[in-house]
C-alpha cells in the first residue's frame, strides 16, 4: 500500500489523537473513616504502603506539559484518575481534567479504581459529564449512557464504560450484554459514514494481556462484536504496561494498543501516544509516536512507527474494490 495522500483527499484535515491513562492522581488527606468500612480500606493501606512512591505528582505535570506543547486535536484518558473513587477525588481529577482542555478536545472514560465500591461511579460521574457524555447527550442516567459517541472532524470517538464494583483482590472490568448490544448501531452508522472509528476501553479487550484477576470478564463478547462490525483503532489502559496486539475483523485487521500508566515509573516508565490519523486511497495511514520520560528525567520520543488500515468503505468510490492487506498494513 503507497502511503501518499491522493489528490482527492488533499485538503481534508488530519486529526492528532493524544492518549494517556491511568494517572492515579494524589490521594487526598482527611478521609473520613465511615467512608473506609470497604473495599477502600485496603486501597488506603495500598498508597499509603506502596503505590504513592509510585504515582508521582511530579511525573504526571512534566508528561502533561509535554503534551500541551504538542497541541493535538484531542486528548482521551482512558481511566484510573481516582485511587478509591471518592467523592473529593472525583472534584480533584475534574479540576485536572479541565486544566487538560474544555469537554470539546478532552474525553475520559472510568476505570477499575472510579468504581472501587459499589454506587462510587455512579454517583462521581455526574462531575466528569461534561468529558465523557456523547454529542448527543440525551441519556442522564450514567448507566445506559455508554456508549458514547463523538464525531471529530472525520474521526467517532466511540467510548465504553467497563467499571465494575469487584470483590478484594480483583480488579476485573465488564460491559454487560447491554452495553454491547448499544454498541451494534453505533459501529454501523459510523462506518456507513466512513469514520475513523476509535474504541476506547479501560480494560485490554484480548485475554491474556493482564492478569486472570483484572480482565475484562465479557472480552469474548466484545471481541467477537468488533470482528463482526469492524473497528479502525482500540485503545485501552489498565495494565500501566504498553502493548501492540491485532484484532482481526471483517474490514481487515485493527491494532489494539495499550498505553503505560501516565504518572508511574514502575513496570514502564510514564508515556503517553501521539496518533496522526490520514487519509488515504485506501483508508487511513496513522503515525505513531511514543512520548516517555527518560533516564535523564525528561520527556523524550522512544518510538515511532506508521499503521496502515486498509478500508474498503473509506476508499474513494473510484478506487473501492475488495481491500487487500499490504505489507505496511497492521
Amino acid at each position: 500500500m503507497k502511503n501518499e495522500t491522493p489528490k482527492d483527499l488533499i485538503g481534508q484535515t488530519v486529526t492528532v489523537l493524544a492518549h494517556l491513562s491511568d494517572p492515579h492522581l494524589p490521594l487526598p488527606t482527611g478521609i473520613p473513616p465511615l467512608a473506609l468500612l470497604n473495599k477502600r480500606l485496603l486501597g488506603l493501606l495500598s498508597w499509603h504502603s506502596r503505590r504513592y512512591r509510585l504515582h508521582r505528582p511530579e511525573t504526571l505535570d512534566k508528561l502533561v506539559a509535554d503534551l500541551l506543547d504538542r497541541t493535538p486535536d484531542h486528548i482521551m484518558v482512558t481511566g484510573d484518575l481516582t485511587n478509591l473513587g471518592l467523592d473529593v477525588e472525583y472534584r480533584r481529577a475534574r479540576a485536572w481534567l479541565d486544566s487538560l482542555g474544555g469537554p470539546e478536545r478532552v474525553t475520559v472514560i472510568p476505570g477499575n479504581h472510579e468504581a472501587l465500591v459499589s454506587g462510587a461511579w455512579e454517583q462521581g460521574a455526574a462531575h466528569w459529564q461534561p468529558y465523557w457524555q456523547g454529542d448527543a447527550a440525551a441519556e442522564t442516567d450514567v448507566v445506559h449512557s455508554f456508549p458514547t459517541l463523538r464525531r471529530r472532524g472525520g474521526i467517532a470517538l466511540i467510548a465504553l464504560s467497563s467499571a465494575i464494583a469487584s470483590p478484594p483482590g480483583l480488579a476485573v472490568g465488564a460491559l454487560g450484554r447491554a452495553q454491547i448490544d448499544r454498541l451494534v448501531p453505533i459501529l454501523r452508522q459510523t462506518r456507513q459514514e466512513n469514520l475513523f472509528r476509535v474504541l476506547l476501553i479501560h480494560h485490554p479487550p484480548i485475554d491474556g494481556t493482564v492478569r486472570h484477576r483484572k480482565r475484562l470478564r465479557d472480552g469474548a463478547d466484545l471481541r467477537a462484536l468488533l470482528e463482526r462490525e469492524g473497528i479502525e483503532l482500540v485503545l485501552h489502559g489498565h495494565s500501566h504496561k504498553s502493548h501492540h496486539q491485532v484484532l482481526q475483523t471483517r474490514d481487515g485487521p485493527a491494532p489494539v494498543i495499550g498505553v503505560p500508566s501516565a504518572s508511574a515509573m514502575h513496570l514502564e516508565s510514564a508515556a503517553y501516544h501521539l496518533y496522526e490519523i490520514t487519509p488515504t486511497n485506501h483508508g487511513w495511514k496513522i503515525a505513531l509516536t511514543v512520548r516517555r520520560l527518560g533516564a535523564a528525567d525528561h520527556m523524550e520520543t522512544s518510538q515511532s512507527i506508521t499503521l496502515g488500515i486498509d478500508r474498503a468503505h473509506a476508499m474513494p468510490e473510484a478506487a473501492r474494490k475488495t481491500p487487500k492487506i499490504s505489507p505496511h498494513s497492521v
